[in-house]
């Protein structure tokens, strides 16, 4: 063979490499629409007539026409009551139009008989501020809702008593169950969808995984629910595994998250379906419990609905995940595109766990054998609303779908996911059509947490549809990592037919005679409009007209912003406006509902909206802008704002309070600085007293509602001594010159208490020093320091415990000896003292912690107040919430990290940290507030 024949060849392989490279991938979307099954779902009072909610087997409806909700769980008893109604309004302006709720029984019966409905634990109120909002409401029951909490919720008292088993049948676990609620009922009384109030559901127990033997269970819970008034439009369980789903008495609901904390090793994930378009509806990773019996309901009776899609997840004490941002939004839109038609967030909004009377209230593997050890009060989530109630980059990132999802969830619902078979690998692209008729969205996704995947070469996208091929892009685009997007096809815009976008679909908005329509582009698509010209007057880009290329416009190289829109007039003499956000921006523009209409804005700070249609702008930034896009705003205060026009719009620049930041100072505290060093030598030795005793007494009043779950003496001495704790003597080493650590776990009890320390007399200088640390199942700690308040006396005989001691006096006080300076009994201890005059100027204000180590309580007078499980990501704690209405110094306790190999980490620390524990850095941000009015 020649080498021009050669060369030949080669060129041909390659032309056809190309052209095979560059073949679109093809969606038949022309498939028979499965009939929709009415009136077989046994549920409750739909509502009043006009508004009635209605379930079938493909979606919901309201008042008749099909909509899309998008729900998030914030848990009233983990977030301050005083922050409800801010975190509320959060979640609405981010589009969330149901507010799930867990009822953990053991927050509000721990003690038997003994209900707290008050303060943060006040449901009724709760309920009541979701309905001033216009949110609807529905409530998680249980009986055992697990979230976390200690028995899946259920009180110990239920738990560990031995005459009936729980989660089941047995008449004396339902009789408690009853009580239960009745309790319930009367906190939710007029409150129902029916009585024109928000609870639009209920779901029964969680994770019930008795397959078919369970559905008797599920059912006697529900006859309950009803019989103490819960009729609703809506009944469900959690479905997945070996869940119990007795036929069209309940709807299973679905769920997916990025992690498995609860996994019971320390490997990466390498597979998650929750990324995976043709993913099952039934997730088997949710949970580390295997179920065994495993049955399959005729899921087809149902629609796809999902309540645990998690934007985040929680640490655990052997994993410790760092979730990223676009990881909830990624596995919203694989549920959407998999057909779901409800999505719904565990958690949306992070929180904080109750300390209880007798025990901490999270999930702890040791007391009680749950599965996972979670932070005593942390149930930060890594959510889209933060445990501090600050909004996460996460929240930004959902808002555009979810706004898509509010206006057009409509069109979108009774459309049938069309999931072609591809690959499902984690370098795989993902890609699905969603369509009704010549109607639809298509779905794309190349994103897989965990995975760097390699950039989708020159694709594009054949839809085959009823009448009609609709190819795009126009010319094949490469698709990047972390690239996901929705793109629709044969829209109508008003009486425009888009015929397809490469840009997704966000909101339109009116503005004046005309529609806005936002839409996202994807930050390397270039994006591109295809419009039909049947009845088009005109399309104007700036000053420039379009023309026509056969039956349509097909517009490209267009404007990313506000000040080039396509500007479509009809034949009819209608306008349309479509703009294109950038990623960046459309993280900005917020979408906010009143009663009355919708008002669209683009602002860096965040907002939300008030029933009084007043807008509420606040940020940690020292300025911002706001441009209002269909309405006029004005301060209601007399700070000023610079005002101008921006590209036909009003767009203010706003300046927040100028006064400093609150001041704080931090040191590194020890116990022992606490204590005061108490004289033990006598000042007239003599060999006559070389057989008498210098003694110390103390006594030690412990009051707690909880059981001392541990208790440590701290002691150095010059000489060494033996110790009685009420009457018993312990039988431990005491090192002389050196710290000894005393266990008085045991000796010590709620109560008085009498604690005796015995030295033989001696001469010189000598002194003691000891530290006496309290700490309760519930983590209160008191702590009691040698001082003043001790007595001494100097004797003979050690005194018997019955025996009245003589001659008591006051000891006397010594400088700390030099040679003990570098000894610490807490080397991993910090105090913060914060300028609370400084804080309260605020709205709210942060406190950001950067430290090495393993774990770091933070505790306010002996009161545990906040703790994290390090994961190498900042520690925020919200200091308003803090010290609003105390004056007290913060204590930081660390632990050092003493093993990698026993956690799982995303970013391993650097082996050089094991053994230390110490805090890096801390800030403080503020955020400041400003409020408008909105015509």
């Amino acid at each position: 063979m020649s080498k021009h024949y050669k060369w030949f060849f080669v060129y041909i392989f390659l032309l056809m490499g190309i052209v095979l490279h560059s073949q679109p991938v093809t969606i038949d979307a022309r498939i028979a629409q499965v009939p929709v099954r009415e009136g077989h779902l046994r549920m409750g009072n739909p509502g009043p007539t006009g508004k009635a909610i209605v379930i079938n087997s493909k979606y919901l409806t309201l008042g008749g026409k099909p909509i899309f909700p998008v729900m998030g769980e914030m848990h009233y008893s983990r977030v301050p009551h005083d922050r409800w109604e801010d975190e509320l309004l959060k979640m609405k302006a981010c589009g969330i139009n149901i507010i799930a709720t867990y009822v953990f029984w053991i927050h509000h019966e721990e003690a038997e008989g003994e209900f707290d409905w008050n303060g943060d634990k006040d449901l009724r109120a709760f309920v009541q501020l979701c309905a001033k909002h216009g949110l609807w409401v529905y409530p998680r029951i249980g009986p055992w809702c697990h979230g976390e909490v200690r028995n899946g919720g259920l009180p110990d008292w239920i738990v560990f008593q031995k005459k009936f088993s729980v989660r089941t049948n047995d008449p004396m676990y339902l009789s408690y169950v009853n009580r239960w609620y009745d309790e319930i009922g009367k906190q939710l009384a007029g409150l129902y969808y029916k009585d024109d109030g928000p609870i639009i559901g209920i779901q029964l127990e969680n994770e019930y995984w008795r397959g078919k033997k369970g559905e008797e269970h599920i059912l006697r819970l529900k006859q309950l629910a009803l019989a103490h008034g819960m009729d609703v439009p809506m009944y469900t369980v959690t479905g997945w595994r070996n869940a119990s789903v007795p036929e069209n008495e309940v709807i299973p609901l679905w769920g997916g998250y990025p992690a498995a904390p609860w996994n019971t090793d320390l490997k990466k994930i390498t597979s998650n379906e929750s990324y995976v378009f043709s993913k099952p509806v039934n997730d088997q990773s949710i949970g580390n419990k295997e179920a065994t019996d495993r049955y399959s309901p005729d899921y087809s009776n149902y629609p796809y609905l999902t309540c645990e899609l998690g934007i985040g997840n929680e640490i655990t004490e052997h994993r410790r995940p760092v979730i990223d941002p676009i990881d909830g939004m990624a596995i919203a839109t694989a549920s959407v595109a998999s057909g779901s038609n409800l999505i719904g967030y565990y958690v949306f909004t992070g929180g904080l766990n109750p300390v209880g009377k007798y025990t901490t209230l999270e999930e702890d593997r040791l007391e009680t054998g749950c599965w996972n050890e979670y932070p005593d009060i942390s149930y930060d989530f890594q959510a889209a609303i933060s445990e501090t109630g600050e909004i996460a980059p996460a929240y930004y990132k959902l808002k555009p779908l979810h706004y898509f999802l509010n206006e057009f969830g409509s069109l979108l619902a009774p459309m049938t996911p069309v999931v072609p078979a591809h690959n499902e690998s984690p370098d795989s692209l993902q890609y699905a059509f969603r369509v009704q008729g010549n109607q639809g969205f298509l779905f794309v996704s190349n994103y897989y947490r965990g995975y760097k995947k390699p950039v989708k070469k020159q694709m594009q996208f054949n839809i085959k549809l009823e009448n009609e091929q609709v190819q795009l892009p126009s010319e094949p685009v490469d698709i990047p990592d972390s690239t996901i997007f929705i793109w629709p096809v044969n829209l109508k815009l008003g009486d425009v037919l888009l015929h397809y976008a490469t840009a997704q679909l966000m909101a339109c908005v009116e503005n004046n005679e005309m529609n806005d329509w936002y839409f996202v582009a994807s930050d390397a698509i270039d994006p591109e409009f295809s419009i039909k010209g049947e009845n088009i007057r005109a399309i104007t880009i700036g000053n420039n007209l379009q023309r026509k290329d056969g039956k349509y416009f097909l517009l490209k190289d267009l404007k990313i912003g506000l000040d080039e829109p396509l500007v479509v007039e009809t034949t009819s003499g209608q306008k349309q406006r479509i703009f294109i956000l950038s990623q960046k921006q459309a993280e900005m523009f917020w979408l906010l509902k009143t009663t009355q209409k919708y008002f669209a804005f683009l602002s860096r700070a965040n907002l939300y909206m008030d029933e009084k249609q007043q807008l509420q702008a606040f940020s940690i930034h020292s300025d911002d802008t706001i441009i209002a896009l269909n309405s006029n705003v004005k301060p209601l205060d007399s700070r000023p704002v610079e005002q101008m026009q921006y590209h036909g719009f009003e767009k203010m620049v706003l300046h927040y309070q100028a006064e400093k930041k609150p001041g704080y100072r931090l040191v590194k505290s020890d116990l022992k600085d606490e204590a005061q060093w108490l004289k033990i030598s006598s000042d007239d030795y003599s060999w006559k007293k070389k057989l008498y005793h210098r003694q110390f007494f103390k006594t030690v009043q412990l009051d707690n509602s909880a059981e001392i779950r541990k208790a440590t003496c701290y002691f150095i001495a010059d000489e060494e001594a033996t110790v009685r704790i009420n009457e018993h003597w312990l039988n431990q080493d005491m090192h002389k010159g050196r710290l000894t650590r005393l266990d008085l776990t045991g000796y010590l009890h709620n109560g008085e208490n009498t604690v005796l320390l015995d030295f033989l007399c001696s001469d010189g200088k000598k002194a003691f020093a000891a530290v006496i640390e309290v700490e309760y199942y519930n983590s209160d700690k008191q702590v009691f320091v040698s001082d003043t308040t001790w007595l001494t006396t100097e004797q003979y005989k050690i005194p018997a415990p019955l025996e009245t001691v003589r001659g008591m006096k006051n000891p006397e006080c010594v400088e700390q000896p030099g040679s003990y300076r570098d000894i610490s009994f807490t080397p991993y201890r910090y105090t913060l003292t914060v300028d609370t005059a400084g804080i309260n100027k605020y709205s709210h204000a942060f406190l950001r912690i950067n430290y090495t180590g393993d774990k770091a309580q933070c505790r306010l007078g002996g009161r545990l107040v906040a703790d994290n499980f390090n994961n190498g990501t900042t520690w925020s704690l919200n200091l308003t919430d803090l010290l609003h209405h105390l004056d007290q110094p913060l204590d930081f306790e660390l632990k050092p990290l003493l093993r990698v190999d026993a956690i799982y980490f995303d970013f391993p620390p650097d082996s050089s940290y094991l053994g230390m524990a110490k805090i890096d850095n801390v800030k403080i941000d503020v955020e400041r507030h400003r409020l408008f009015t909105v015509e």
